[in-house]
């Protein structure tokens, strides 16, 4: 920290480093002050803005009424600015406190994302508004992707991303591809190591290029190559202080391309298209002392083939868009030392047509139509019929609307209606949201839906342990906010506070039933409610240095209550009932930042029974970034990024068992060509 502060020094003079640190400080012990185990007071959403001129979107894409209020929209750089990483299972978790990504590992592990203390089956992840998360397992592996490629992200909760999807119940990521208005190469790396390793266990690379051949067109295509020993050191005991994972190596390749032509001023044409390839060791937990893996040989192979065309239009009153996409997934798993070959392909099939008409200036009218088909084979599933290929249609249509009575008043409504084919299953899904602002710079709002999860593919027909029996899982989503974000002549600043309560009947988890070591089974009715208070603010300290400071602090009560239940008050798997992120950041003109991110994170139950022996306990992390801006000699740029995650060199697991690296080291250069 001496020698990260020193570099400061070039910033700004010593009373203003003093200043800047107080302010710091101050902040945090505020917050913090709050970190008491409240179990039985609610934790939940927050909206974790970055910087205001930073947040480029005015709603977020791939929706039809949403207003930016509803959604949490942060650029990739400022997300890599602030976590030293392009990996989005790293980068994400400085999205927002209520966004739990539960990492079972360095590079390449399983990261899952779960939101207000739901299951992760119920966040859904999109590009560009298409949907990646596929029917077979309703999760989506944050661990494969990256933000290569992508210029923001949206966190979208469920209570208004249902015109993007009806089967979210927790929240919608959605990366939005990036594009550049001029030629440009991107070269880079970034290396990463961990105390007591030797060498560099984990090195990525990963080059663009960004061409603009016509006026009307532009162009960006690039790969990553990410590789991995996986063999980071974790403590266990003072008879293995030090005991290194195993069979946690990585390789991971990829391969990206986006077009956007503009035929006309009115007009975009969008193609965009990814390839990725996985081969990773698949270790297990660690339940031994001194053993890095119970599963020392099991290997997993992920690959992923997409595809998408995009056409929207806008001109005067009316705007449409049209989409169609194709993808191919496969899963592997493999393990000698138990005679196991799993494997299962899941082709999807996607289109779209959506369309909105601003009829009076007081009212916006919107309509869209959707269908999904999923196919999936392999030997892992089968149908009541014993046939292994396995198929699911989803169709849609939905009507929503607009409407301003008052300059200061919106309110919002849509009805969303869903088909599943393999479930003869219709779903109407009514929404609805308000929003008033009584005077300026204050707003209160609150919004409503109905929801409902489909039992994924691998619930209902996994070979080894599927319920055909299942329920779908519905509920409702309520959610109430106010904010307040005055401007003053010294600095900007904004407020907010939002509580939000989703009750899901029929949620689905995985327990042993029936002879089986584990299957999923309806367990009645889950209750996950909370409130999130937030803050940020934005203060000049000169003409060309500035600092940024923001804090959200979540209560979260998510519990099973089903009268009658064995587990009936009991907390839900993993969801911790207080949750907090805090960012702080300084900006120097012409030289960079220097970030710091603390995360903290309450008590959390690995099992429903909430057995105390099988607890992770409560643990608070320090990761800071220094970044440069781009130093640029003649046409070619250069930028660097240091950052420790991890300073204070925490032992901590974010799933039982699955012990995270030790203090990490991670360092990128990138150089641009324009």
């Amino acid at each position: 920290m001496l020698a990260i502060q020193g570099r400061i020094g070039v910033f700004l003079s010593g009373y203003r480093i003093a200043a800047v640190f107080i302010l710091i400080a101050f902040s945090y012990v505020c917050a913090r002050a709050q970190t008491v185990d409240t179990s039985s007071v609610p934790e939940t959403i927050r909206h974790l803005p970055g910087k205001a001129v930073e947040i480029t979107a005015q709603r977020p894409a791939g929706l039809a009424t949403v207003d930016a209020r509803g959604a949490e929209i942060k650029p990739a750089t400022v997300l890599t600015r602030e976590t030293g990483s392009h990996l989005a299972s790293d980068a994400l978790r400085a999205m927002s406190s209520s966004l739990d990504i539960r990492r079972y590992g360095s590079l390449g592990s399983i990261a899952l994302p779960s939101f207000r203390g739901l299951p992760a089956e119920y966040t859904t992840v999109y590009r560009d508004g298409i949907l990646l998360t596929n029917e077979q397992l309703g999760e989506t592996d944050l661990g494969q992707l990256t933000l290569h490629g992508i210029s923001r992200v949206e966190l979208i909760p469920a209570s208004t991303a249902i015109l993007l999807g009806g089967d979210v119940i927790g929240a919608a990521i959605d990366l939005i591809s990036e594009f550049h208005d001029s030629d440009k190469l991107t070269l880079a790396s970034e290396q990463t190591t961990y105390d007591g390793s030797s060498g560099i266990p984990t090195q990525s690379y990963y080059a663009t290029a960004s061409l603009n051949p016509l006026p009307s067109l532009r162009i960006l295509a690039g790969g990553s190559l990410d590789e991995s020993t996986g063999a980071f050191p974790f403590f266990q005991d003072s008879t293995h202080p030090n005991v290194l994972r195993s069979n946690n190596d990585a390789a991971l390749r990829n391969a990206n391309i986006a077009a956007l032509w503009r035929p006309t001023e009115h007009t975009a044409l969008r193609f965009i298209g990814n390839y990725f390839y996985a081969d990773r060791g698949s270790p297990g937990g660690i339940s031994t002392e001194g053993v890095g893996a119970s599963l020392p040989f099991a290997r997993q192979t992920d690959a992923q083939t997409f595809g998408a065309l995009k056409a929207d239009h806008n001109d005067g009153p009316l705007g449409w868009s049209l989409s169609t996409s194709f993808q191919r997934q496969f899963e592997s798993y493999r393990d000698p030392s138990y005679n196991t070959f799993d494997s299962a392909w899941n082709t999807m099939f996607e289109a779209s047509a959506r369309g909105s008409y601003t009829i009076t200036q007081t009212l916006e009218a919107f309509a869209g139509a959707e269908a999904e088909q999923t196919t999936l084979t392999g030997n892992t599933n089968k149908a009541p019929n014993g046939d292994s290929a396995i198929a699911r249609e989803r169709t849609s249509a939905y009507a929503a609307a607009k409407f301003l009575p008052l300059e200061n008043l919106n309110i919002a409504g849509s009805l969303r209606f869903e088909n599943i084919s393999d479930l003869s299953l219709n779903e109407f899904l009514p929404q609805t949201s308000v929003d008033f602002t009584p005077f300026r710079d204050f707003t209160i709002g609150a919004a409503y839906s109905r929801i409902f999860h489909a039992p994924t593919l691998n619930d209902l027909y996994w070979a080894q342990g599927g319920n055909a029996a299942l329920k779908p899982e519905h509920g409702e989503n309520w959610q109430a906010y106010m904010s307040y974000g005055p401007e003053w002549r010294f600095a900007t600043t904004r407020m907010s506070a939002t509580a939000f309560l989703t009750t899901v009947r029929n949620e689905i988890i995985w327990l042993p039933y029936l002879g089986q070591e584990y299957a999923p089974i309806n367990i009645g009715q889950v209750d996950s409610k909370g409130i999130e208070v937030q803050a940020d603010a934005e203060l000049p300290l000169d003409a060309r240095t500035s600092i940024h400071a923001e804090e959200s602090y979540t209560w979260l009560a998510a519990r099973n209550s089903t009268p009658g239940d064995e587990n009936y008050g009991n907390e839900v798997p993993y969801s911790s009932p207080t949750r907090s992120l805090f960012i702080a950041e300084i900006e120097r003109v012409g030289l960079g930042t220097l970030s710091l991110l603390v995360r903290y994170r309450g008590h959390e139950f690995s099992e429903p029974s909430n057995d105390p022996h099988r607890m992770l306990e409560p643990v608070t992390t320090y990761d800071v970034t220094l970044a440069t801006r781009e130093f640029a000699l003649d046409h070619i740029g250069a930028k660097l990024i240091f950052s420790i995650a991890d300073v204070t060199d925490q032992h901590y697991e974010e799933v039982l068992n699955y012990p995270l690296p030790s203090r990490t080291y991670h360092f990128s250069i990138q150089f641009n060509y324009q």
